[in-house]
Protein backbone atom coordinates (compact mmCIF):
# COMPACT_ATOMS: atom_id res chain seq x y z
CA UNK A 1 0.00 0.00 0.00
CA UNK A 2 2.94 2.47 0.92
CA UNK A 3 4.53 1.70 -2.35
CA UNK A 4 1.16 2.60 -4.39
CA UNK A 5 1.06 5.72 -2.23
CA UNK A 6 4.35 6.86 -3.06
CA UNK A 7 3.99 6.11 -6.57
CA UNK A 8 1.32 8.30 -6.80
CA UNK A 9 2.69 10.91 -5.20
CA UNK A 10 5.63 10.59 -7.68
CA UNK A 11 3.08 10.80 -10.76
CA UNK A 12 1.38 14.17 -8.91
CA UNK A 13 4.43 15.46 -8.76
CA UNK A 14 5.27 14.93 -11.96
CA UNK A 15 1.93 16.06 -13.75
CA UNK A 16 2.22 19.10 -11.69
CA UNK A 17 5.76 19.51 -13.68
CA UNK A 18 4.65 18.86 -16.84
CA UNK A 19 2.05 21.17 -16.17
CA UNK A 20 3.99 24.06 -15.41
CA UNK A 21 6.15 23.01 -17.95
CA UNK A 22 3.40 23.05 -20.59
CA UNK A 23 2.04 26.35 -19.09
CA UNK A 24 5.53 27.86 -19.55
CA UNK A 25 6.04 26.45 -23.58
CA UNK A 26 2.71 27.58 -23.84
CA UNK A 27 3.44 31.44 -22.49
CA UNK A 28 6.72 31.28 -24.74
CA UNK A 29 4.73 30.67 -27.64
CA UNK A 30 2.29 33.58 -27.55
CA UNK A 31 4.88 35.91 -26.52
CA UNK A 32 6.87 34.57 -30.11
CA UNK A 33 3.62 34.95 -31.84
CA UNK A 34 3.02 38.64 -30.31
CA UNK A 35 6.94 39.36 -31.60
CA UNK A 36 6.49 37.78 -35.06
CA UNK A 37 3.55 40.10 -35.52
CA UNK A 38 4.76 43.03 -34.29
CA UNK A 39 8.21 42.62 -36.49
CA UNK A 40 5.98 41.52 -39.55
CA UNK A 41 3.95 44.44 -39.08
CA UNK A 42 7.26 46.68 -39.33
CA UNK A 43 8.79 44.57 -42.13
CA UNK A 44 5.64 45.44 -43.78
CA UNK A 45 5.31 49.20 -43.12
CA UNK A 46 9.33 49.42 -44.12
CA UNK A 47 8.65 48.25 -47.18
CA UNK A 48 5.34 49.93 -48.14
CA UNK A 49 6.98 53.22 -47.35
CA UNK A 50 10.40 52.43 -49.48
CA UNK A 51 8.33 51.22 -52.55
CA UNK A 52 6.53 54.68 -51.95
CA UNK A 53 9.47 56.35 -51.97
CA UNK A 54 10.95 54.58 -55.26
CA UNK A 55 7.85 55.40 -56.54
CA UNK A 56 7.50 58.84 -55.85
CA UNK A 57 10.97 59.38 -57.32
CA UNK A 58 10.61 57.48 -60.55
CA UNK A 59 7.12 59.25 -61.25
CA UNK A 60 8.02 63.07 -59.83
CA UNK A 61 7.77 65.35 -63.22
CA UNK A 62 5.65 62.76 -64.85
CA UNK A 63 2.10 63.06 -63.36
CA UNK A 64 0.83 64.55 -66.41
CA UNK A 65 1.87 61.73 -68.57
CA UNK A 66 1.07 58.63 -66.37
CA UNK A 67 -2.80 60.60 -65.47
CA UNK A 68 -3.07 60.90 -69.40
CA UNK A 69 -1.96 56.90 -69.69
CA UNK A 70 -4.55 56.36 -67.16
CA UNK A 71 -6.89 58.46 -68.92
CA UNK A 72 -6.63 56.69 -72.14
CA UNK A 73 -6.84 53.12 -70.23
CA UNK A 74 -10.11 54.32 -69.14
CA UNK A 75 -11.51 55.39 -72.48
CA UNK A 76 -9.86 52.17 -73.50
CA UNK A 77 -12.47 50.57 -71.55
CA UNK A 78 -15.48 52.75 -72.57
CA UNK A 79 -14.82 52.10 -76.31
CA UNK A 80 -14.68 48.25 -75.30
CA UNK A 81 -17.44 48.36 -73.73
CA UNK A 82 -19.74 50.44 -75.68
CA UNK A 83 -21.13 47.61 -77.13
CA UNK A 84 -22.58 46.70 -74.27
CA UNK A 85 -23.91 50.12 -73.26
CA UNK A 86 -25.83 50.09 -76.21
CA UNK A 87 -27.79 46.94 -75.46
CA UNK A 88 -28.70 48.26 -72.11
CA UNK A 89 -32.34 50.36 -71.40
CA UNK A 90 -32.26 53.90 -72.01
CA UNK A 91 -32.63 54.71 -68.22
CA UNK A 92 -29.55 52.54 -67.14
CA UNK A 93 -27.82 53.47 -70.29
CA UNK A 94 -28.37 57.27 -68.86
CA UNK A 95 -26.84 56.61 -66.04
CA UNK A 96 -23.80 54.64 -67.38
CA UNK A 97 -23.55 57.95 -69.57
CA UNK A 98 -23.10 60.40 -66.53
CA UNK A 99 -20.76 57.71 -64.80
CA UNK A 100 -18.74 57.95 -67.78
CA UNK A 101 -19.00 61.92 -68.30
CA UNK A 102 -18.34 62.28 -64.92
CA UNK A 103 -14.73 60.36 -64.96
CA UNK A 104 -14.27 62.44 -67.93
CA UNK A 105 -14.86 65.39 -66.04
CA UNK A 106 -12.47 64.19 -62.81
CA UNK A 107 -9.29 63.72 -65.54
CA UNK A 108 -10.19 66.86 -67.15
CA UNK A 109 -9.76 68.71 -63.13
CA UNK A 110 -7.39 66.70 -62.67
CA UNK A 111 -5.11 67.97 -65.83
CA UNK A 112 -5.47 71.38 -64.89
CA UNK A 113 -4.27 71.34 -61.63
Amino acid sequence: MDMIKKFNDELLQHKTTMQEDMQQLKTQQDVLKISYTINEKKLMDKMNSSITNILNRRIEGKESEILMKIWINEFKEIINNFEKLRKLKPKEFSVRLNEISDTIEVFKQKLLD
